[in-house]
Parts: C-alpha cells; sequence; structure tokens
C-alpha cells in the first residue's frame, strides 16, 4: 500500500484572509471570487493567534500563542496570498470601484507567512497611520 500525505488543498489557490468585514463588503469580496478563482477565509477574533500560514493551511495549527481580538479591535482588512501581482492590483482597484470600505490590505510575502495574524493586523494599522500622517 502506498502511504498518502496530508497536502495542503489550497497550495497555490488564491486566498483572501478577511478580517472584520461588513456583509455588504463580504459580499462584494465573494461576488469576486470566481472570476479570480479565489477563496475567501473570514478570520475569527479566536484564530488572531494563528499565524498567517496556519491560517491558510500550509502548517498545522498547534497550540502556541493563545491571542484573541475583540471583533472591532481593528478595523476590516484583507490579506491576500498565492496572487500574482497584476491580480492583486486588479482586485485592490475592484474594491476601490465597488466602494468597499475595506482600509487595510497586503499581500502575503514569505516573511509575513511566520507572523502572527494579530501582529500583521496591528502593522498593518501602524503603517497605515504613517501613511496618513505624510
Amino acid at each position: 500500500m502506498k502511504a498518502h500525505i496530508a497536502r495542503n488543498q489550497n497550495a497555490g489557490v488564491p486566498m483572501v484572509l478577511a478580517w472584520n468585514l461588513a456583509p455588504g463588503d463580504r459580499g462584494i469580496l465573494d461576488g469576486m471570487a470566481d472570476a479570480f478563482g479565489m477563496k475567501v477565509q473570514v478570520v475569527a477574533p479566536a484564530q488572531a493567534g494563528q499565524t498567517v500560514a496556519q491560517l491558510l493551511g500550509e502548517v498545522p495549527v498547534n497550540a502556541g500563542r493563545t491571542l484573541a481580538l475583540e471583533p472591532g479591535a481593528c478595523p476590516p482588512a484583507i490579506v491576500l496570498a498565492n496572487f500574482r501581482p497584476r491580480d492583486a492590483a486588479t482586485l485592490f482597484d475592484l474594491l476601490d470601484q465597488a466602494k468597499a470600505q475595506i482600509p487595510l490590505r497586503a499581500t502575503v510575502t514569505p516573511a509575513t507567512r511566520q507572523w502572527v495574524f494579530g501582529d500583521l493586523l496591528a502593522q498593518m494599522l501602524a503603517e497605515k497611520g504613517q501613511v496618513t500622517a505624510l
């Protein structure tokens, strides 16, 4: 018998990690899913202590940091993974055209895959504050 190795079902699939989205904005994002071949995963407050890689299903979730955030602790955010750069830019442009109220937006990098999601949100919020302060 051959051994079956569990593989990440989302490997290479464009994914959006969504935080604290209003129902209308979630609908806008879901409406774009087929066009981009993407999956939208809502990150629950209790999952904020997981790494981005864990949320993407790239590594198993194990007992570790137990960070939970209140739903309103951070503004709405999306984090894109496995997107080609031009597809990510197109998605961001379409969200702007649809007037989606998602102020925090990022794409996953090799470094941020290892970040705890709550820490990534805090960093995105800090960078947003720095940009608007200029």
